[in-house]
């Protein structure tokens, strides 16, 4: 395999938090960013962004999740600026994602005021809260397989799955220190990872969860994001505080290939779901890398 950037996009003043492909157009990205490190946003945000995710039913629509508590929905066919915006965390709101299957057109958040909430954007209301973690949550994200279910991980040191149909969690996975990432296998309808303060990422069961499948160690500090391959089945990428990011096979217990494209923290990441091989990431640094033949 060869390292090989294709391209690199600078955000300006703006240090990148999470980017997503779109998955209608294999060219586009959109990366949630912040200035002066989170701290601050700039023009219709005095809080930065820290995620985004693009519509599965409109091409030109996306939802950002913001540090004032608040989700934004942008029209980029109608407007630069968002086009409506919803307050309804207490907190950072630090996870958003679009349900993935057009049976489901709920938005999942996840909060620094320790909740998750599914929130309808056509009709403009909250679904339900979901309020078992101990600790600010993390990340939240939607079963490709189950559009029903969902998992979140929290500074609780905790795993949680969950039923939309129910306020509790259905199964928790502890961890030794905190969970900043979750994702689950595009292949596998039972597979799911997580990363962790102390740089481990772990593959679970969700049948079985007593212990974890494997444990796949190499980054020096806190994984920050990590992604399965929609392609390839076992193959996953993360991005850490360490500056790099790392792509793995769960079958070898150390990492493929480690990328040094970034002088500060490695935040997001992800595959395009319309190219096989492609994967963007964004950092502290400013900068978007988009690496092919990976």
């Amino acid at each position: 395999m060869n390292n090989v950037i294709t391209s690199t996009f600078s955000t300006g003043e703006f240090h990148g938090y999470n980017v997503k492909y779109s998955p209608f157009r294999k060219n586009f990205i959109a990366c949630a960013s912040s200035q002066n490190y989170g701290i601050a946003g700039a023009g219709h945000h005095t809080d930065g962004l820290f995620d985004v995710t693009w519509s599965e039913l409109l091409p030109d629509q996306l939802i950002t999740s913001c540090g004032d508590g608040s989700i934004q929905i942008w029209d980029l066919s109608v407007s630069p600026n968002p086009i409506r915006k919803y307050h309804i965390h207490n907190e950072e709101v630090y996870s958003v994602e679009w349900n993935p299957r057009n049976a489901l057109t709920y938005i999942l958040s996840a909060s620094w005021d320790k909740t998750v909430k599914t929130w309808d954007p056509f009709v403009e209301r909250l679904v339900c809260s979901y309020v078992d973690h101990m600790d600010q949550v993390y990340e939240a994200c939607w079963s490709p397989h189950c559009f029903q279910t969902f998992s979140s991980v929290s500074g609780d040191r905790t795993l949680k799955l969950w039923d939309i149909r129910q306020r509790r969690a259905c199964a928790s996975f502890p961890h030794e220190t905190e969970v900043l990432c979750c994702d689950w296998s595009k292949s596998d309808t039972d597979i799911i990872a997580t990363g962790t303060t102390d740089g481990r990422i772990f593959e679970w069961d969700t049948r079985k969860m007593l212990d974890p499948l494997f444990i796949l160690a190499g980054h020096e500090y806190a994984i920050r994001q990590l992604k399965f391959s929609p392609f390839e089945r076992g193959r996953l990428a993360s991005v850490s505080y360490d500056f790099t990011t790392r792509f793995w096979n769960w079958n070898v217990p150390h990492a493929l290939q480690i990328l040094h494209g970034h002088s500060e923290f490695v935040y997001g990441l992800d595959f395009n779901p319309k190219k096989r091989n492609e994967v963007c990431d964004c950092a502290w640094d400013s900068l978007l890398c988009v690496y092919n033949d990976i």
